[in-house]
């Protein structure tokens, strides 16, 4: 009598795991993938859903990167920071090893090593979705940086709309006049309407920002938060700020293209607020918190 129907009906099951899976509720983790050599850096800032496994996050990261080219034919693993050799399992959901801040993973794909850790994580509603690139910097080879098409790919349907509907009207009037639509996977990644508890008085502080009334200031302080959402290294920040500003139409005094210094000296008393809610400068909060006073700024 064949025996394998008998083997494959008397597997045993491990009912606590199966039942800790159901029980855990999904996260989206903030990761931050790295190449960092002598002559380049390449960073991208990718929000994933945290039951993902290994290999859906080696897709995620061939889009993000833009390796589709050489996918099929080139080598990948994942493996411990501090060891090469100790492949981990490709079958292994996200949160077994990208849980905590700080946690941290290497991703090889041929001869490029690019290294993964957490920066953030919270929990995910059935609307955010899987994977979503929210910042970044640099590229392999002559590619450039692409957001909005990496988040094309990764996502495969336009949510510009609901994304907006969440958004501040005021920073939905500067994505409209400046067509930076570049912002709108960041929004969404950040998920506005993921409730969000601010001490009272942190919460009047964002209220009343900016203070500023010259609609050149006030551009300038929404741009600057923008740039703070993406999380991302000093020199994009300056880059976000000075193209939106430019895209907006915004000159200084004498004709030449607003500097990022300029755009921060324009809104200079709403960051002075920001930074004393610990939103920005050098005794800024973490990022985990940072984000949430972001959340609360450019929320509708």
């Amino acid at each position: 009598m064949p025996t394998e129907g008998a083997r494959r009906a008397g597997r045993v099951v491990d009912l606590t795991a199966a039942r800790a899976r159901r029980q855990r509720q999904l996260r989206t983790v903030i990761i931050r993938a790295a190449n960092v050599r002598a002559d380049a850096e390449v960073h991208r800032h990718i929000g994933v859903n945290d039951a993902l496994h290994l290999a859906d996050l080696h897709d995620v990261l061939v889009t993000s990167f833009g390796f589709q080219e050489e996918r099929g034919a080139t080598p990948w693993h994942f493996s411990a920071l501090d060891d090469r050799e100790h492949r981990l399992d490709a079958a292994d959901e996200l949160h077994l090893h990208l849980s905590e801040e700080g946690d941290s993973i290497a991703y090889h794909f041929g001869l490029w090593d690019i290294i993964i850790t957490t920066v953030e994580s919270y929990p995910r509603d059935s609307g955010t979705p899987r994977a979503l690139c929210v910042g970044g910097s640099g590229a392999f080879g002559e590619a450039d940086f692409d957001l909005a098409a990496i988040n094309a790919e990764l996502t495969g349907t336009s949510t510009i709309r609901e994304v907006l509907a969440a958004t501040t009207p005021a920073v939905r009037g500067i994505i409209d006049r400046s067509g930076i639509f570049d912002f709108v996977p960041l929004l969404q990644a950040l998920d506005l309407m993921r409730d969000v508890e601010l001490p009272r008085e942190v919460a009047e502080v964002l209220a009343g920002l900016p203070v500023e009334t010259d609609p050149p200031a006030r551009d300038a302080f929404w741009s600057v938060v923008l740039g703070l959402a993406c999380m991302s290294d000093d020199l994009l920040g300056d880059h976000v700020l000075e193209t939106t500003m430019a895209a907006l139409g915004w000159e200084d005094d004498d004709g030449t293209p607003l500097t990022s210094a300029r755009i921060r000296e324009l809104c200079g008393r709403s960051l002075t607020r920001l930074a004393d809610v610990g939103g920005y400068g050098p005794e800024a909060l973490s990022p985990v918190d940072r984000l949430d006073l972001y959340r609360g700024l450019l929320r509708g």
